[in-house]
């Protein structure tokens, strides 16, 4: 599934660990610490966790410090670089953090093993609005339809990014708008060498990854009905959006393209392929080539294109929120609600856009005019995106690491042409049915 940051199969290394690791935590446990520890006499320091490394944690650490000096009755004391497996540690032994900051994608197993709190209390007690919040950002904090995080902050899979160079050189003066012309266009801005081999190429629909939920999500899939309590990977939009991507293989032949991104330069460095023109399209998010995407840059950025019967798709992308939780075994969960709730205001949400370069979750923040200075100039299109009523990402669920691993290893088969799309898929929902069954 790429993403997340993707981000998504980094992660879910770790996920699958959760079944051993989280065997001390008992869902009985999920509401043992709510606001049972109250409020303590003099100044309470609670701990924040959070996965930014060094790096990139100035943002962070910068939030942590604004919050410590706008009141006197909590200190946060923060811990940075610690991957999903260090939380996923200390959230079932005996000395969990007061607030987590971690992917998504960990919540569902998390919270369905008890080490996660359930903010239903919390949001009802403090009318905290969740309304406010972009609700494909908010969905995905959400297991069994109890919200167990925060989505501090997005990002979002929705773009098309182009090496205008490429597209100058084949005649092409506008980036495509349906998938059909993405198709076409990719035949146009692919060459051969003279012994037949691809020089360069348009498109190339799993680069840099299996995207396994941006592609549904682009042709307006789903993967769990909850009226009938079935799984739905085999749906036909999902199968369609797996046809399409075999398109490609068919068009280029699979050889070819596996043989021609062997010798792509790195990604994230000089020699990427979409700056130096090898690959010509791309499918981007917010953090792509921030400095290139100028309106005098290299690269431009468009709306991923859509199916052309289905015009009311335009703008549709995929989200992956970073997430906010407090654990089960939190020493001071009423103190972390407090931080919680601080980290989803607007005036927050804007600084640490401005600090990171990254999308709020706050509507009404997409539209400030704090964010809308030149200097943000290359994020303005990704607050335009993220209102799109077409954003969907995958459903969180005690088994995620499990659908999304199957779905990506099914994928795989299709794409290469050992399975068709249809029996991939239905492999699927074969395999992931009965864990869904299970949790019922």
């Amino acid at each position: 599934m790429s993403v997340f940051k993707n981000k998504a199969f980094g992660m879910i290394a770790s996920i699958v660990v959760t079944a051993s690791l989280l065997a001390g935590c008992s869902s009985n446990e999920s509401s043992t610490n709510n606001g049972a520890t109250g409020k303590s006499a003099g100044k309470v320091e609670i701990s924040f966790w959070h996965t930014y490394t060094d790096a990139d944690a100035d943002p962070i650490k910068k939030t942590v410090e604004n919050f410590n000096q706008s009141q006197d009755r909590i200190k946060v004391k923060i811990l940075g670089n610690q991957d999903p497996t260090k939380q996923l540690t200390a959230i079932s032994g005996g000395a969990a953090p007061d607030v987590v900051l971690t992917y998504w994608d960990n919540v569902g197993p998390w919270a369905d093993a008890g080490a996660i709190l359930d903010l239903t209390d919390n949001i009802a007690k403090d009318e905290f609005d969740i309304n406010t919040i972009i609700p494909a950002a908010m969905d995905r904090m959400k297991v069994n339809d109890k919200y167990y995080a925060m989505p501090f902050t997005m990002s979002i899979g929705s773009s098309l990014m182009y090496n205008k160079a490429a597209f100058k050189e084949a005649g092409i003066t506008s980036p495509p708008e349906t998938l059909e012309q993405l198709f076409d266009y990719a035949k146009q801005l692919t060459k051969r060498d003279d012994s037949g081999n691809i020089s360069q190429i348009g498109f190339i629909p799993d680069y840099p990854w299996i995207d396994n939920v941006f592609w549904p999500v682009i042709f307006g899939g789903s993967w769990y009905d909850e009226a009938t309590g079935k799984v739905t990977p085999n749906a036909e939009a999902n199968v369609q959006a797996i046809a399409y991507q075999r398109s490609f293989y068919e068009e280029f032949g699979q050889s070819q393209i596996d043989k021609f991104k062997s010798g792509m330069g790195k990604r994230g460095t000089p020699q990427d392929p979409l700056l130096t023109g090898q690959l010509a399209m791309y499918i981007g998010w917010e953090y792509n080539f921030m400095q290139e995407r100028t309106e005098d840059g290299p690269i431009g950025v468009a709306d991923f294109p859509y199916p052309e019967a289905h015009p009311e798709l335009k703008g549709s992308g995929m989200v992956s929120p970073r997430a906010v939780f407090i654990p089960t075994k939190a020493k001071h969960s009423e103190e972390a609600w407090e931080f919680i709730q601080y980290l989803m205001t607007t005036d927050t949400q804007i600084q640490f856009s401005l600090d990171g370069h990254v999308i709020p979750t706050i509507i009404t923040a997409l539209d400030d005019n704090r964010l809308l200075s030149e200097e943000n100039k290359t994020m303005w299109t990704f607050y335009e995106k993220a209102k799109s009523e077409n954003l969907n990402g995958f459903p969180n669920s005690p088994y995620i690491s499990e659908y999304l691993q199957s779905l990506s290893e099914e994928t795989e088969k299709a794409l290469k042409g050992s399975l068709s799309p249809q029996e991939a898929m239905d492999n699927v929902a074969d395999k992931i049915q009965p864990l869904v069954d299970k949790h019922s």
